[in-house]
């Protein structure tokens, strides 16, 4: 007996999408339980380091590229490398880009998100970090420009601000869907994601 392949509509192709979603199983419980533990090691791990100073973690004097500083380097060559992806495929206009592109934005904008972590938590005194910000005061003290820690503040939120609107402006259509078959608070919170999508030739438009 010969079975033929049924050819999935689009319908059956956005509910498979949407499946994990809008039904969450044990599994995805089971996940956030691990992931919580591994987050919740590494803050008690920058703690101890907090409280015992950076030389837990190797940086002294005759060693000038400590941990942190290695790892900030590299996620921000992470972040490099999926903004040129996205840019190459962008450039050439390939219809099949979509899928890619999404993957190298998504990687730019949480490979800066955790490239971003070190330079804080590489602070001595981590609760002062506030002070990297320019704002008046009766002191007069105002953040030293020439201090790579500024660049790095400066730079990373602009770098950071640019992918987040890259990647979420495209993702609009995708919450408008979600919206539509969702109910009570995730209802309204791809609601509010959404921003009044409704699929308007004249959005698609002012969104391409």
């Amino acid at each position: 007996m010969i079975h033929h392949r049924v050819k999935p509509t689009d319908r059956n192709m956005i509910e498979d999408l949407l499946r994990p979603v809008l039904h969450t199983t044990w599994r995805f419980y089971l996940a956030v339980a691990i992931l919580g533990g591994i987050v919740l090691t590494g803050l008690s791990t920058w703690m101890y380091q907090a409280y015992n100073g950076l030389v837990v973690t190797g940086d002294n004097w005759p060693v000038y590229w400590g941990f942190h500083e290695t790892n900030f380097v590299f996620w921000i060559g992470i972040s490099h490398a999926g903004t040129l992806i996205s840019a190459i495929l962008r450039i050439c206009n390939a219809t099949w880009r979509r899928p890619v592109t999404r993957c190298a934005e998504a990687i730019t904008a949480f490979a800066l998100m955790i490239g971003g972590i070190f330079p804080l938590i590489h602070l001595g005194r981590p609760w002062l970090a506030w002070w990297l910000l320019p704002y008046p005061s009766e002191r007069g003290i105002w953040p030293n420009y020439r201090s790579p820690l500024a660049w790095d503040f400066f730079a990373i939120n602009t770098y950071l601000i640019g992918s987040l609107l890259f990647l979420a402006l495209p993702m609009i259509p995708d919450f408008a869907m979600i919206r539509d078959r969702s109910t009570g608070l995730r209802h309204k919170i791809y609601g509010l994601l959404s921003k009044g999508w409704y699929g308007a030739p004249k959005q698609w438009h002012r969104l391409e």
